[in-house]
């Protein structure tokens, strides 16, 4: 995703001063490079083409004649007409000089699978993808095609969260704050026979508030923190609250959530599960005895965490792992209401109104917010849903799948979209047989419960491993300065060697290299499509010149990341030898 940048911001950050920017040390690179080849250049080829429709194939077989390129992503929906192609177009003389990818009848889930390995092959060519669409063919893979685009890691999960989501959790360790044990689920505990209501900020949730009062005390309430407010004006208060948002800055502050709350007396008796973002600002107003962490910094053998790309996601990920046999829930839509248009419920900070009757228009612009997509609902044949919503969508139903065992119901309550592996029910149909639950006496057994179920401080074996990930860190510097001696006569010399120091830096599979080698691949898959976009453009001529300027902004990247990362461990490692 490009954003334009000026010379002062580039400046800025050139000078180490704070810039805020998850990518910013994408940004020079992307200024450079948007700079010498913007979109009115020409390539020199095209390495990843997409034929969306098929027909019988002969437009094909001209198009490659053409263009010659190394990648085609061919996909057609009607599985009859693909076979009829198979008479028609020698697929098996394109297969010669190209990596062919098909997707043939593929459902929503399947087709997201298919893109994601056409974008991961060659991923360093994916600056511009060119495409083909047969006039007989729907646009809906056009759609989802962006979807996908929106929803690469890179962009989703930018390295930068990636790094904080490794190193605050030495922070919060060195603070003597209890991490949740979350690798093995909570059986036979107090939640086997208690539902669990799980309530997170969609459109269902204000729709069904009345329910919600009348029978709160009958469930353990598990909610996202972003309906806080919410809940407080209704009187509803949760027994446990999640939260992974970090963001304070002004007009997303995750802190809006409590504007107008009493958070000593309304949230005295309730637990707190966070994610390692949550910033100080909130953790402070709190009881420290209530609050445990996630182990998103892998920092504790044999704990676990939750893959989740929204909060309300998590949230019911959780109410699995804790053992529930009985999981409603609610205000979970992960989809637009398909009256009005809104996002969220309708007092929600983030909650926007989307106008549904041009769901079906093609957008020049890529947004995961923005993009009105169609996908299976829960209560009707389909719904409108978001490129944001359907990673939730998917990543909900797969684990699901993989978590659930034979004894646990999910119950979906919303009018949003559908999950695998849930059973659709209107809160109205809910045998509410369920006695009213002591909440008092409920904080205290989940206190204890987790308790039980959790560490604080670090062990030995664990801070031997956290000196390993040290040592891995001044290994990766040591590489990158052996290559800094290098020095570059030509393009294909200057490819050879890059491409040489980044296997180099990610070759090793060990646990200890994780967490710095993820961070450094979604940085560098960020950044090294905008160098051999400069390598690919037809008007640059003295291609070296830029190549020099956008080496070294390479190097400063690694260098700030990988600097960053053995700061903050050498930081921890002093605060734990004072303990």
């Amino acid at each position: 995703l490009d954003y334009i940048v000026s010379q002062k911001q580039i400046d800025i950050i050139r000078t180490k001063k704070l810039v805020d920017s998850d990518i910013r040390d994408v940004l020079p690179i992307m200024h450079i490079a948007m700079k010498v080849a913007p979109k009115t250049t020409t390539m020199k080829i095209i390495d990843k083409f997409i034929f969306i429709g098929v027909g019988i194939g002969t437009h094909i077989v001209s198009i490659n004649e053409k263009i010659k390129s190394s990648n085609y992503l061919i996909i057609e929906d009607d599985i009859e007409l693909f076979r009829l192609s198979l008479f028609t177009t020698p697929y098996y003389d394109l297969a010669e000089t190209a990596q062919l990818t098909f997707s043939v009848a593929q459902n929503q889930h399947q087709f997201a699978d298919t893109v994601t390995l056409f974008l991961e092959y060659s991923y360093f060519n994916n600056r511009y993808l060119k495409y083909f669409h047969f006039p007989a063919h729907d646009n809906t893979k056009i759609k989802l095609i962006q979807a996908q685009l929106a929803r690469q890691s890179q962009h989703v999960f930018p390295y930068d969260i990636s790094l904080s989501k490794y190193l605050l959790p030495l922070k919060r360790i060195a603070g003597g704050y209890k991490t949740i044990n979350i690798a093995t689920k909570f059986a036979k505990s107090l939640f086997s026979h208690t539902p669990a209501l799980v309530l997170a900020a969609g459109p269902s949730l204000k729709n069904n508030m009345d329910w919600l009062k009348e029978h709160q005390d009958k469930f353990v309430i598990i909610a996202a923190s972003a309906i806080l407010n919410t809940l407080y004006i209704n009187g509803i208060k949760p027994d446990i609250v999640t939260q992974i948002d970090g963001y304070t800055q002004a007009g997303r502050s995750c802190m809006t959530h409590l504007d107008g709350v009493d958070t000593q007396t309304f949230l005295k008796d309730t637990i707190f599960i966070f994610g390692t973002h949550v910033p100080d600002l909130l953790i402070n107003i709190l009881n420290k005895e209530n609050i445990y962490f996630l182990d998103d910094g892998e920092n504790y053998d044999g704990f676990d965490s939750i893959s989740a790309s929204c909060v309300g996601s998590m949230t019911a990920v959780l109410a699995v792992k804790l053992g529930f046999e009985k999981i409603f829930l609610l205000g979970l839509d992960l989809a637009f209401d398909q009256k009005t248009g809104a996002t969220h419920s309708t007092d929600h900070f983030q909650n926007n109104i989307h106008d549904l009757s041009k769901a079906d228009e093609i957008s020049n612009i890529i947004s995961l917010r923005d993009s009105m997509i169609q996908t299976e609902g829960n209560f009707s044949k389909t719904v409108y849903t978001t490129a944001d919503f359907l990673v939730s969508i998917r990543v909900l139903s797969n684990t699901f799948s993989s978590i659930k065992d034979e004894t646990q119901v999910i119950y979906n309550l919303n009018q949003g979209a559908f999950f695998a592996n849930t059973q659709p029910m209107h809160p109205k149909d809910i045998q509410l047989e369920y006695k009213k639950i002591d909440k008092s006496a409920l904080h205290n057994k989940i206190s204890t419960l987790f308790q039980t179920n959790s560490a604080s401080g670090m062990d030995q074996n664990s801070l031997a491993k956290t000196k390993q990930r040290l040592q891995n860190g001044y290994d990766i510097l040591k590489l990158v300065k052996e290559y800094e001696k290098k020095s570059f006569l030509n393009e294909d010399k200057y490819m050879y060697d890059l491409f040489g120091l980044l296997s180099d830096i990610l070759k090793s599979n060990a646990r200890e290299d994780s967490q710095i080698i993820f961070t450094l691949t979604l940085y560098l898959r960020y950044v090294i499509p905008y160098i051999t976009d400069i390598e690919n453009t037809k008007e640059i001529t003295k291609v070296m010149q830029h190549f020099k300027k956008l080496d070294k902004s390479l190097i400063e990247g690694i260098l700030n990341i990988v600097n960053r990362y053995i700061d903050a461990i050498e930081e921890f490692l002093g605060e734990m030898e004072k303990q």
